[in-house]
């Protein structure tokens, strides 16, 4: 394939945003503090113990955060949503374990919510601390190990209206981009709603707006202008949300999300590829030969996809006694309808050419032909997820609170799927039932007997178990097991072991079966790019997965650097029998999927099955390692306010009220509001605070003058990246010249 000079772009955007909030913080003031002795003198600098409060909603847990921001952090990043918020920080709230989707669970206010939307939309100015947690804190919620936790601790007051308007192009070829967004968020002290209405268009770009040629054939009848590089789209999205919490602490949040994607795509011109015999009147060689023929006065055959998404979902949480309970269900329904064109039946025309009828070189060949077929696909999957969750001490140990947390759901996948291809209609309906347990436990053995905790430091394990049974696969059991070690103040060390059993995704069971014609494919073994049919859906014969991982931490705050965290992690990864899509068609992946491919007598790539396949075993062992550290500049020296509510000189540090220790008045994964903790503090003359650090506001409120700069830097290095596929058959090393995609 060749290539012109790639366009630069010019990208042009404007927003216009109002938005107001009132921020109320409690602070230890900064006016002199005097001690008066029994015999009424006044002493100075005596030790004196304050009664401070955690702020509302944060989370409180004996598993260290990877990080903390507050509001003047977050305006720190520029970002005009959470989702760009997310990206800036995405190094610290990805899982480093390689499983799951990567996307952090989401909590707002220390409580569950019923997924990432509820958050997805809400101006960043309404966010008043951000805390993303390691995966070790997932199991206390009811999760799986395999994904981070970050908790939005939300502004008590905020009103928000922002309008924004983006559009994108580049300076040479097509491909315009237009985005246009509203939102309306309203935040009072128990109450929230937050509505978004988003729109985006994006044109197409053929190959020759970047001057690609696909052969001398598509040269002489201009195929680039029939093919798309990148299909046109249109996206339409509408989101709400509303939360209100009642008088006796129970909260309730519901949303709803309505989605339409509309994605079209030029796949060149109607083609056939003709035999032409010595023996016809029409050949111009001497021997049997094979012709392409496109047929323009068919126009481009066209791909057309249009996708309807429904989303609902509700978060129920409360408290029953000592004990946290947390209620969640979610259902979404999506549709999704494929025409795609092909090119007409030419078996006739071929019978007409080798009995010398016609002339296989004639300009008007394509009268003689009908027009394209379209194939029609159209696969409806529905989802319903709902889980129950109880978290509270179960027994108290001399060294602190045995933490439980028992967790049950019911889940629910079906897709009905139906494909005409050559006018013959196929069926295919498939569901599962999930009944899903388990439960979690967390017990100190080295944390409030403080002589121990003096001799090695706090010291806690942790454990969970947890089985599904599932319609279509029967039972799948999930275990495991970790420990949290903190021999020094600021340095934590922790470790976790997880084995599960895993059964492949119900769409890549049950997708429909689709075939796409004259997709652009690099053929690695002849070198050259080729068009080839494309066929995908889904693979019944997918058995379930073994998972086995092992994962060491170790984090370290020193209290001789404020806002310095160090972070060092390994994972090991063993998995069997992996369900995966078709790889990327290498020789080696084409020796062991000898089936899936198809050549012609000659050798040329014409088709491939890319329905989901097998890996026998898959290996990986990583270790990351990285650092983050940030300064204020330009304003006067002195403490801040944490996510505790209490002004520290450490945001990092958690608030202790005992020797080498963090008090723990509630240690369930979602505390009340307004728990208390001791803090031992100096009593000492100082300046009195500002007032213009205590006004309310919106955006601009309790804002120090300055500024922050900020350091991240993580580094991977991958130990190994082993494939099997199956027995037999040579591994696949991916760190020495194996792939199974475009990235290696």
């Amino acid at each position: 394939m060749k290539k012109g000079s790639p366009p630069y772009i010019a990208r042009c955007r404007f927003e216009l945003s109002l938005a107001t909030g009132l921020i109320l913080s409690t602070a230890l003031h900064s006016t002199p503090v005097l001690a008066q002795s029994e015999d009424g003198t006044e002493r100075r600098d005596e030790e004196i113990v304050v009664i401070a409060e955690y702020a509302r909603g944060a989370v409180v847990t004996d598993v260290p955060p990877v990080l903390e921001l507050d509001s003047a952090d977050i305006d720190s990043f520029g970002a005009s949503s959470v989702q760009d918020l997310l990206t800036a920080i995405s190094a610290q709230t990805t899982s480093s374990r390689g499983r799951g989707s990567g996307r952090p669970i989401v909590l707002i206010n220390g409580q569950r919510t019923s997924g990432f939307r509820e958050v997805r939309d809400l101006p960043p100015e309404a966010i008043k601390n951000v805390q993303v947690f390691p995966e070790e804190l997932a199991l206390q919620y009811g999760y799986r190990p395999d994904q981070r936790v970050i908790n939005f601790i939300l502004k008590d007051d905020f009103t928000g209206f922002s309008l924004e308007g983006e559009i994108g192009q580049p300076t040479r070829g097509d491909r315009l981009h237009t985005e246009y967004e509203t939102n309306v968020t309203r935040i009072g002290k128990n109450s929230r709603i937050n509505l978004n209405l988003e729109y985006q268009k994006n044109t197409g770009i053929s190959e020759a707006d970047r001057n690609i040629i696909q052969s001398d054939e598509g040269a002489a009848v201009n195929l680039g202008d029939f093919r798309s590089l990148s299909a046109s789209t249109d996206n339409l999205e509408f989101n709400t949300n509303y939360s209100r919490t009642f008088e006796n602490g129970t909260a309730l949040s519901i949303n709803g999300d309505f989605e339409y994607d509309r994605s079209r795509r030029l796949q060149g011109l109607p083609n056939a590829s003709l035999d032409v015999p010595a023996t016809s009147p029409f050949a111009i060689s001497p021997v049997d030969e094979s012709i392409l023929r496109y047929f323009p006065e068919f126009g481009p055959l066209r791909r057309d996809v249009k996708t309807h998404t429904g989303k609902a979902g509700a978060a129920l949480n409360g408290k029953l006694s000592e004990w946290r309970w947390s209620l969640t269900a979610e259902y979404i329904r999506e549709q999704i309808d494929t025409t795609t064109d092909r090119s007409a039946d030419l078996a006739a025309l071929q019978t007409s050419i080798n009995a010398g009828i016609v002339d296989p070189f004639s300009d008007d060949l394509g009268s003689l032909i009908g027009g394209p077929r379209t194939d029609e696909a159209r696969a409806i999957n529905q989802t319903i997820d709902s889980l129950a969750t109880i978290s509270g001490t179960l027994l108290t140990l001399p060294s602190g609170p045995v933490i439980v947390t028992l967790r049950g759901g019911y889940d629910r996948e079906s897709i009905d799927s139906r494909d005409i291809t050559d006018g013959v209609t196929t069926n295919s309906s498939l569901a599962r039932n999930d009944f899903n347990t388990g439960f979690n436990f967390e017990i100190p053995l080295a944390d409030e007997n403080i002589d121990v905790v003096d001799t090695i430091g706090k010291f806690s394990i942790n454990g969970n178990l947890g089985y599904s049974e599932l319609s279509d696969f029967g039972g799948l059991l999930e275990f495991g097991f970790g420990l949290n070690w903190e021999p020094l103040d600021g340095l934590v060390f922790t470790a976790s072991a997880i084995g599960e059993e895993a059964a492949p995704e119900i769409a890549q069971l049950g997708n429909p079966l689709i075939t796409t014609p004259n997709v652009a494919i690099f053929d690695f073994t002849n070198g050259e790019t080729v068009l080839a049919d494309i066929t995908t859906g889904g693979n019944r014969n997918l058995p379930a997965e073994k998972r086995r991982d092992v994962k060491l931490a170790l984090s370290y705050r020193p209290k001789w650097m404020d806002n310095l965290s160090l972070l060092v992690e390994y994972n090991r990864n063993n998995s069997e029998n992996v369900a995966t899509s078709f790889p990327l068609l290498t020789p080696e992946i084409e020796a062991a999927f000898q089936d899936r491919v198809t050549r012609d007598n000659d050798g040329w790539l014409i088709a491939i099955d890319r329905r989901p396949v097998t890996y026998s075993e898959v290996r990986r062992e990583t270790v990351r390692y990285g650092l983050n550290f940030s300064k204020r500049f330009g304003q006067r020296r002195g403490g801040r306010t944490g996510a505790s509510g209490r002004r520290e000189r450490n945001p990092n540090a958690r608030p202790s009220g005992r020797p080498g220790g963090s008090a723990r008045p509630n240690r369930s994964p979602e505390p009340a509001a307004g728990t208390p903790l001791e803090t031992n503090t100096q009593a000492s003359p100082q300046r009195p605070q500002s007032a213009r650090s205590r006004r309310p506001g919106g955006r601009g409120a309790n804002r120090r003058r300055g500024g922050r700069w900020r350091v991240s830097a993580y580094h991977t290095i991958r130990m190994q990246d082993r494939i099997l596929i199956r027995p037999g058959v040579e591994e696949l090393d991916l760190l020495n010249g194996s792939a199974t995609g475009s990235n290696g």
